[in-house]
């Protein structure tokens, strides 16, 4: 931001005030990270699911069903410690303690905030209570998150092209400023060294940054 600031007014002022507009980054950061970690555990949940229903269709019980997935799951995902075999390590201890799964499902679901571990850990609760097919239950859930997963994908190779194309662009209105401002830096100079041509160069960095912000949230597609 400080490097923005400098190309787009040379003064140690505008530098300083557009380059503390950088502390936001740590939260955009954030929410990206944040986003990330739910698409990778979103596909580990559907890998966790189709492994507890082969478990509980070879008739073992849903703790010995939990206790056969985090074995393969472990397996699947050597190395440091995937997200979801965390989490199967987790509620496999918390099964030994007597707690009852129906609790561990939803504070899995809440701490996760991925919608689909929500509406099993909903699913499964109605139907540890009505006596419904559980079999059935996981292996239409795991269906359905399949396809969801599958639609995503197909939606965010579409948009990659146009994601890297927005990103091109965004750089080279900045990279435009800076080559013209070197190469003819007496065409420039009142764009730097009058209120007008400051007024200008303000009104030309909002319009970048909207732009940058709208084409982020026309390809940001959640569902």
């Amino acid at each position: 931001m400080a490097v923005i600031g400098w190309i787009f007014y040379r003064k140690i002022i505008p530098v300083a005030f557009i380059s503390a507009l950088g502390l936001f980054y740590p939260k955009i950061r954030k929410r990206q990270l944040i986003e990330t970690r739910r698409n990778i555990l979103r596909l580990q949940f559907k890998d966790m699911l189709y492994y507890i229903g082969a478990a509980l269709s070879a008739g073992k019980s849903v703790e010995q069903a939990f206790v056969y997935a985090h074995g393969i799951l472990r397996n699947l995902y050597p190395g440091k410690k995937a997200y979801i075999v965390n989490e199967t390590e987790l509620i496999i201890k918390r099964l030994q303690m007597n707690e009852n799964i129906e609790n561990i499902l939803k504070d899995f679901a809440a701490r996760s905030g991925v919608e689909e571990i929500q509406h099993f850990s909903d699913v499964f609760s109605v139907c540890k209570r009505t006596g419904g097919n559980l079999v059935e239950v996981i292996r239409t859930t795991s269906g359905m998150i399949g396809e969801r997963i599958e639609i995503k994908q197909e939606i965010e190779i579409g948009l990659a092209a146009k994601k890297q194309e927005q990103r091109i662009l965004s750089l080279s209105s900045v990279m435009m400023v800076l080559f013209i401002s070197l190469m003819s830096g007496e065409f420039m100079e009142p764009m730097f060294a009058t209120s007008s041509g400051r007024i200008i160069m303000t009104f030309s960095l909002i319009l970048l940054g909207v732009g940058i912000f709208v084409s982020n949230r026309i390809m940001n597609i959640r569902f």
